[in-house]
């Protein structure tokens, strides 16, 4: 076994065992109030990490175009950031839940500021030791799960909407992260990894508000920009990298790949809601044979007067105590102050459901159309 294959192993073992080490802690041994002593530990390993990598040389210490990246890639996140922000006009803000006390903020700086940038540091040492595409794979796919939120456990896997929210919540927005710091990584160096990942938990730590958004528009957002900062540092990569002529660099701007982007932000906002109509998964068997477990139906808006128009018959779609639920419509009555109240019934139910649906309970409605309009999509 050559040198070159030795320190590759030696780096996979080390942060092989900090994972599985802090994951055991976390999930498994360590009780809530033993998890500052496990933050002390983790930085401890990281700063120890950091300085054993500081002598490792790179394969190359001159990126081409650095300079420019870096300023794309703030300008990017700044731009990012303010618009996101202004998010929270429509939206509303909620509180950070972080504490705004001048001894918290430092000590958050530290280790979370701190911490991600130990992290990158050694991830750009590693990136560009060993210049391999399977290199680059297995470590963005180790620095993902060292980055990974343990703290919920085995809670995450209660139920299979728990998994898909923290699969699409949590998971997919690290490995989009976890992709784009690694190319930045190679591509620009520790400077340019930090132009990104810096800002971005400095916001975390120092914003005493962030937008209320759902779990899933905040993961589109989150994905989304590490798809514009890959796509606009490959352009500046590719354009200081290789003879190219105006015609051909116009061709690959990112600039043209804008409607795209825009797309996948309507299909984004129609999935989270934010259009008259919305698709909802029907996660049980009440609704057999009009629609069955795992169907998808196309929800729409209501306002006053089309729970007006509502009559015996119709799908509604309303919050519950248990969740969201969509039943059929079997009898419409009236409280004292003349408000409507429904009756609701699965199809598939042998009763009525035993608490009558307020207006106020009401998030869409369904219509028999509905049944022509879903998705056969079978989540079974």
């Amino acid at each position: 076994m050559n040198k070159e294959n030795r320190t590759i192993i030696l780096y996979v073992a080390v942060l092989c065992i900090i994972l599985i080490g802090c994951l055991t802690l976390t999930v498994f041994v360590v009780p809530s109030f033993f998890q500052e002593s496990t933050r002390i530990v983790t930085m401890i390993i990281w700063i120890a990490l950091t300085i054993i990598f500081i002598p490792i040389e790179n394969d190359h210490t001159r990126f081409k175009g650095k300079k420019e990246k870096i300023k794309t890639t703030l300008i990017i996140v700044i731009i990012y950031y303010i618009l996101y922000f202004l998010l929270g006009l429509v939206l509303g803000y909620k509180k950070s839940p972080y504490g705004r006390s001048f001894f918290v903020i430092i000590k958050n700086l530290f280790y979370i500021v701190g911490l991600i940038a130990m992290q990158d540091y050694v991830r750009t040492k590693v990136m560009n030791n060993q210049r391999k595409k399977l290199n680059y794979i297995l470590f963005t796919f180790i620095f993902v799960l060292l980055r990974l939120d343990y703290s919920e456990g085995i809670a995450v896997f209660s139920s299979g909407e728990k998994i898909f929210e923290y699969f699409a919540s949590v998971i997919m927005p690290e490995i989009a992260k976890g992709c784009v710091c690694s190319y930045l990584a190679i591509s620009g160096g520790v400077g340019l990894v930090y132009a990104y990942s810096i800002p971005v938990a400095l916001f975390q730590v120092l914003s005493p508000v962030f937008p209320d958004l759902d779990w899933f528009l905040k993961s589109i957002f989150d994905i989304l920009i590490s798809l514009i900062l890959f796509l606009y540092n490959n352009y500046e990569h590719t354009i200081k990298t290789t003879r190219m002529t105006r015609k051909e660099k116009k061709k690959i701007n990112p600039v043209k790949k804008i409607p795209a982007i825009f797309a996948l932000l309507f299909v984004a906002a129609f999935i989270a809601g934010f259009l008259p109509a919305k698709p909802v998964a029907i996660m049980s068997y009440s609704m057999v044979p009009t629609f069955s477990r795992g169907a998808v139906v196309i929800s729409v808006k209501t306002n006053q007067k089309d729970l007006e128009k509502l009559k015996v018959g119709d799908i509604l779609h309303y919050k519950s105590e248990n969740g969201e639920v969509i039943h059929r419509i079997v009898e419409i009555q009236k409280d004292e102050d003349g408000n409507l109240l429904f009756k609701t019934q699965g199809d598939n139910n042998g009763s009525a459901d035993s608490k009558l649906v307020e207006e106020e309970q009401v998030i869409r409605k369904n219509k028999n159309v509905c049944a022509i309009l879903r998705l056969s999509i079978s989540m079974v």
